[in-house]
């Protein structure tokens, strides 16, 4: 073994020892297996519908472009399909302007470590996604400008706001002062807590404190898109904010309830142009291929027809009913042992005058279960059957171990019944073999600065 390997293998023996090791996994959940997949972001079960199967076979057959694009879309790999999409998408999301990203990391990266500039500040939510702070870390703003706030607190946000505007009110004067644009980082949808963000509040908390003129909001809504809205539009879209409103810029990813790969930002078309000018994941990268486009027109297509809202219907009802059987459980099962995390309560509340249909606390198809041993959790859910992944650090911070489960249209609320029957039983199995085994108050633990 070279030096480099033995230096490699020293810090992996570091984090095994920290039992934060990782390793690739591979689960046969297909229907002919008994494991029953509760890790998933296929939300909506686009994988396995054998209707957008054939449609997408369909197409694919009488496409003239079938694999590679062959280039990025600065040189050869641009097509009139990718520009088609894009037209689509801007219509179908009410945006001004769209851009298409390999990925939604490529699309927040690009975003956040070009557009913002020195004279500006980024605020964000303290669990936003490593791509965010990615993007932030390359861009040109200091480190001073970019400030967190606690997570999904209003409150929070007017501080941080407050403090930004103190501070430039006792700088220097002058007549050609430039004041800097304030970029508001969230996502609509958290990936391991599973809650929604109180978008309203925020909203309301900017125009109290900033001017409209120097705002900038940015909702990542990668685990919202296809779920939430009408015809799976997001959230940004069903509170009324999207397009013209007071969010921005929004970013939607096709890898989790879409079942295809990519993402697409709406945003102005000066934004649009400066990320084709400056954005080096998306110069450098090649474009998305023409099966991709393909398979994301078959995806939206069913998306937006009866099939899609059925199936969004059924995986609200899913997630209702999971709350309602789990929730008794865990009132029981002391915080320490297995608990959910803290959560806003009806986070669309004050949109509700604006807009009565909207649920002011829908729910989520993501639980995350906070528990001090996310790895004995996990084993003992796997040998019922039960892929459930565990979420340890530096994924979340220390004191925020967890399992993680999400649900899927598909899954027969049998299935469900079976998971939470599953729970109790370890619940049970911990409360008799000792309460407090390795804990320290994980509920209690504020959930900082996830990378």
């Amino acid at each position: 073994m070279g030096a480099l390997d033995k230096r490699l293998e020293a810090l992996l023996q570091d984090r095994k020892a920290k039992n934060r090791f990782r390793s690739l996994k591979e689960y046969n959940t297909s229907t002919s297996s008994e494991l029953v997949d509760f890790s998933s972001n296929d939300y909506l079960s686009l994988t396995s519908s054998s209707e957008l199967r054939q449609e997408y076979l369909k197409r694919l057959a009488a496409s003239p472009h079938i694999l590679g694009s062959t280039g990025s879309r600065l040189l050869s790999g641009g097509t009139s399909a990718h520009s088609a999409l894009e037209s689509r998408f801007s219509s179908f999301f009410d945006s001004p302007a769209a851009l298409l990203f390999n990925s939604g990391w490529d699309a927040n990266v690009s975003f956040f470590g070009t557009v913002p500039q020195s004279s500006d500040w980024v605020v964000y939510d303290e669990l936003v996604h490593a791509s965010v702070h990615s993007g932030m870390r390359a861009s040109r703003v200091r480190p001073e400008r970019r400030i967190p706030f606690r997570h999904n607190d209003p409150d929070a946000l007017r501080e941080v706001l407050l403090r930004i505007r103190r501070k430039e009110d006792a700088g220097p004067s002058s007549s050609t002062k430039q004041e800097g644009v304030i970029f508001l980082a969230l996502e609509s949808l958290y990936s391991m807590d599973g809650d929604l963000a109180c978008l309203p509040a925020f909203l309301d908390v900017m125009d109290e404190v900033v001017p409209r003129d120097r705002q900038c909001v940015v909702l990542d809504e990668a685990h919202s898109t296809g779920v939430y809205g009408s015809g799976g539009r997001g959230v940004g879209h069903a509170i009324g904010e999207a397009g013209d409103g007071r969010v921005g810029v929004r970013l939607m990813t096709f890898g989790k309830a879409v079942g295809s790969s990519g993402a697409v930002l709406l945003c102005s078309p000066v934004i649009r142009s400066f990320l084709i000018n400056f954005a080096r994941p998306l110069i450098f990268s090649t474009a998305i291929p023409h099966s991709t486009l393909i398979s994301l027109e078959c995806a939206w297509d069913l998306l937006q027809s009866t099939d899609g809202d059925q199936r969004r219907d059924k995986l609200m009802s899913l997630s209702s009913n999971f709350h309602a059987l789990v929730r008794p459980i865990l009132a029981r099962t002391p915080r320490s042992t297995l608990s959910l995390p803290p959560a806003a309560a009806a986070p669309f509340a004050s949109a509700r005058q604006r807009h009565p249909t909207l649920p002011a606390d829908p729910f989520s198809p993501i639980i995350g279960l906070l528990t001090p041993r996310p790895h004995a959790l996990s084993a003992f859910l796997l040998e019922r059957g039960l892929v459930v992944r565990p979420v340890v650090p530096p994924t979340v911070p220390p004191g925020g171990e967890r399992v993680r489960i999400c649900l899927r249209a598909d899954m027969g609320m049998e299935v469900v019944e079976r998971l939470v029957k599953a729970l109790e039983a370890w619940a049970d199995q911990e409360r008799a073999g000792g309460v407090g085994r390795g804990t320290a108050g994980v509920q209690q633990v504020q959930l900082r600065g996830r990378l």
